[in-house]
């Protein structure tokens, strides 16, 4: 008796051509698909942004309603003083952001140490961390300055003169006694370009601002 040999089996398998048309047409829909990836991308950063100037806003009203002054050391004797803008390097704020924001979480440091600024110790605002401390971005730093998805703090203007007017602002569309807001509170951020507005102004700039 003689024993037969299983035939041998073969399992098909990409032939080099077919891989690298593959391949190819991976990359192509990887082209297309990458400027939409970024156009998303953009459109979340910008909701994000919009949402932390709106809670920003809202946040200092509430301090102003309990308190009757802004959560700022500098905004403590309005009858001597101009609008406060903080966080604005760029349009030449008065300070960075941290000291409002650490009042506005009730987090004793800085022109808060003590709870001077908040001594109730009402939490008005919350969000994460940011995930890097050496460039924070989309959350509160460990100085608790408030940075946008860009990397820039977070710009909130005060009416330390308390006129309900916001007359300090540094874009040239919305400053000026007749032009310039008429409330006491407003936050924007510097956009995607990090620049103040487009040639000094608001208008076609990617800035978010609170008062549009």
């Amino acid at each position: 008796m003689h024993s037969k040999t299983s035939p041998s089996v073969r399992h098909p398998a990409f032939t080099l051509v077919e891989l690298l048309t593959v391949i190819a047409i991976i990359a192509i829909l990887m082209a297309l698909l990458f400027p939409l990836f970024i156009i998303i991308m953009d459109r979340v950063r910008k909701a994000e942004a919009t949402a932390a100037c709106t809670d920003t806003v809202t946040a200092v009203r509430a301090f102003h309603t309990d308190y009757g002054k802004y959560p700022s050391a500098l905004a403590t004797a309005p009858a001597t003083l101009a609008d406060v803008i903080v966080g604005d390097t760029v349009g030449g704020a008065a300070a960075g952001n941290e000291n409002l924001f650490n009042t506005l979480r009730a987090i004793s440091t800085g022109t808060n140490t003590g709870h001077v600024l908040n001594p109730r110790k009402v939490t008005y605002i919350e969000g994460r961390n940011a995930k890097s401390s050496t460039a924070p971005k989309s959350g509160f730093a460990s100085s608790g300055a408030y940075y946008d998805p860009w990397g820039a703090q977070y710009c909130v203007a005060l009416d330390a003169d308390a006129d309900n007017q916001l007359t300090t602002l540094p874009y040239a569309d919305f400053n000026g006694a007749i032009k310039g807001p008429r409330f006491g509170i407003g936050a924007y951020s510097l956009g995607k370009d990090g620049k103040l507005g487009k040639d000094g102004s608001f208008k076609d700039s990617d800035d978010i601002i609170t008062w549009q």
